[in-house]
């Protein structure tokens, strides 16, 4: 498929005349002026011109003499006579993107005026000064914010605690093996699984179709005339994917119930008794399970502000009621460090 061709405009610097044609106009109409390339702009969808039968040879030559514009099929300027070869193409309008189903508004020759100012802003140099000359101030105020930040967060103070008090607590699960009801997705039921009932649920999504996301992109070819493309990307919803939950009822070892035991000294320290009903395999027997321990420390310092620590037992068992130990406090959240104890 041919894309189709429209004429740029530009308008008279001299006269004023407005909406001349990129292609068509060398010369102004009204006075006879020499057509600025670098003022040609994009027309609105609503004055589009089309180009019949274009035969595209590039875009135009800048004379190296007079700096006007002339087609690249010239071998001579047809404003000083020179010849082009040292001359080098225009420099043609950044692309315009538009929504396909949204109307261009157009453009004006002040949009290429800010355009050319911007590409002739941007020589490499100066924008890598320009780069660095922002870098390294806004590099200090960062390590200056982030530096006090992490200074808040790191900062302690020194404080001597006494204990006020030891804690400990000890649990057994205690596991049944008997009937238990549960829902899997039926091709994963596991085996002796009995099932009760099925129903549709869902699994999982899926991608579809839905469209595409189309947009009009219009291309400046550098010789008084632009083109359209029309740039399309599938777009996909979500979508979502059912599949068959099964209820079943299966004879497995579970949860039946919690032994626990807790005490608040170092010397009476014991697992809690289970009193299993029946050991073994069978239908109703029971077995223990994860067995679980904490052990806390309480303290105070000076005034009267309480804290608590959790240790293993091991360490546990060296903090006594009424001793002291040195430790920091974090002043940002007013914790306890309690990694940083040490005997008083």
């Amino acid at each position: 498929m041919v894309e189709p061709v429209y004429e740029m405009l530009w308008d008279c610097r001299f006269c004023g005349a407005k909406k001349l044609l990129g292609l068509t106009h060398r010369h102004c109409p009204n006075c006879g002026a020499e057509q600025d390339a670098n003022a040609r702009y994009f027309p609105p969808d609503a004055e589009r011109v089309a180009v019949q039968n274009h035969v595209y040879v590039g875009a135009d030559i800048v004379c190296h003499y007079c700096g006007n514009a002339s087609s690249r099929a010239a071998h001579n300027c047809g404003t000083c006579g020179a010849p082009l070869g040292e001359g080098q193409g225009v420099a043609q309008r950044a692309d315009q993107v538009h929504g396909a189903g949204a109307a261009f508004a157009g453009q004006s020759v002040a949009d290429a005026q800010r355009e050319r100012e911007r590409g002739a802003a941007a020589l490499p140099v100066p924008k890598k000064r320009s780069v660095l000359v922002w870098l390294v101030p806004l590099s200090i105020v960062l390590f200056a914010i982030f530096g006090g930040i992490a200074s808040l967060f790191l900062w302690k103070k020194q404080s001597v605690f006494t204990v006020s008090g030891v804690t400990w607590k000890r649990t057994i699960v205690v596991e049944s093996y008997g009937p238990v009801n549960d829902s899997a997705w039926c091709d994963k039921l596991p085996a002796g699984a009995l099932v009760q009932r099925h129903h549709r649920e869902q699994r999982s999504t899926k991608q579809v179709p839905d469209g595409e996301d189309c947009q009009v992109r219009k291309v400046d070819k550098g010789d008084g005339t632009f083109h359209e493309k029309r740039e399309c990307t599938p777009k996909y919803k979500e979508e979502p994917v059912e599949d068959d939950k099964c209820d079943y009822r299966i004879d497995r070892w579970h949860s039946e119930r919690t032994e626990a035991v807790s005490g608040i000294d170092a010397g009476n320290v014991r697992w809690p008794p289970t009193k299993l009903l029946r050991t073994g395999s069978c239908m109703g027997c029971e077995r223990e399970g994860a067995h679980n321990e904490s052990y806390s420390v309480a303290f105070q310092d000076a005034k009267a502000e309480s804290y608590a620590c959790d240790f293993p037992q091991a360490k546990w068992t060296t903090f006594s009621v009424g001793s002291q130990w040195t430790g920091e406090i974090r002043r940002l959240v007013g914790t306890l460090d309690c990694d940083s104890l040490t005997k008083h």
